[in-house]
């Protein structure tokens, strides 16, 4: 084989190789992206299925406490911030009365 010969050769076999290889890379993309709707679709259907329950709580709870501290970094007042912060913890953690 002559050494032009042998150079294209390789030089196809590379490119079909990368060309394989970018296919690959695509499939497993919309492969991916496709498990990813089917988990989406499956995880809005038992949201559809389930029970919405609405509660009126009576004092913060521990995912709001976050958002509220927030809030009332906005309202300035005379107390300061982290004092007010450290007062309403210590009400979250306090057993709930049953009254």
């Amino acid at each position: 084989m002559k050494k032009k010969e042998h150079i294209l050769i390789n030089y196809l076999l590379l490119k079909n190789k990368a060309g394989i290889q970018h296919q690959l890379q695509k499939s497993k993309g919309e492969f991916d992206q496709q498990m990813e709707e089917r988990r989406l679709k499956d995880r809005l259907n038992r949201v559809q299925k389930g029970k919405i329950v609405l509660t009126f709580p009576t004092r913060l709870t521990p995912f709001c406490f976050p958002i509220k501290v927030d809030s009332m970094r906005e309202n300035l007042t005379s107390e300061k911030l982290a004092d007010r912060v450290k007062r309403m913890h210590e009400q979250l953690n306090r057993p709930q009365s049953s009254a």
